[in-house]
């Protein structure tokens, strides 16, 4: 049986995938949904920067015996599995980001969203309920995901399927045509596709799952 693992978005949790779980099983997956770091009951740190949710997700996979996994990831979990990529092509073997956060590449580049709403909304949350995540990890991962990652920018070899959210998402949909390596899929209902379209998105993905590269 082959290993899927699911990485959900900041201020979100595991439990965000139940809707697609059954169709992720039904192909013969064994999913694993890990909580990302300062989520839930999850270990909270004095400060996040972006590299330690990747080295924790790949604890996780050391902890569980996984030597090759897919990586399933929503939003900020999406920007993870792409980490994840990048440092451990072998372990990757395909990679579907929903709604990805795309970074910018130097200071003349743009910032991954086109509204800033969605940040005032997650802080507000954090701050109204820190139990589901801590405000400390919003703040330190919206400043990072603001700030040029050249690095991120040489990319993976993984097959990649982009799931893009349409007019309607707070994300800046222009810079998935900067990825021309990922096969992108716009379901246009907006940033929660996997929860607000699950039939689409799962079609999507079964698609590319069962395609041989």
């Amino acid at each position: 049986m082959n290993d899927l693992v699911c990485l959900h978005a900041a201020a979100s949790g595991p439990a965000t995938w139940e809707p697609v779980l059954p169709a992720l099983i039904g192909l013969g997956y064994r999913v694993h949904r890990p909580t990302l770091l300062g989520h839930h009951d999850a270990r909270r740190l004095a400060s996040y920067p972006l590299s330690v949710f990747r080295d924790e997700v790949l604890r996780e996979l050391d902890r569980l015996r996984l030597d090759r996994v897919t990586l399933v990831g929503h939003s900020f979990g999406a920007f993870v599995a792409s980490m994840i990529a990048i440092v451990e092509p072998d372990r990757v073997e395909r990679l579907v980001l929903e709604e990805m956060p795309v970074p910018r590449r130097d200071d003349r580049d743009d910032p991954p969203a086109r509204r800033s709403g969605a940040g005032v909304v997650l802080r507000t949350l954090a701050f109204l309920r820190p139990s589901r995540v801590d405000p400390v990890l919003i703040r330190d991962v919206l400043a990072e995901l603001r700030t040029p990652q050249p690095a991120w920018w040489a990319g993976w070899s993984s097959p990649t399927l982009l799931l893009a959210g349409g007019p309607s998402s707070h994300l800046d949909q222009e810079r998935y045509r900067l990825l021309p390596a990922a096969r992108t899929v716009t379901v246009p209902v907006g940033h929660r596709i996997h929860t607000t379209a699950p039939v689409r998105w799962t079609g999507a993905v079964t698609e590319f799952l069962s395609r041989s590269e």
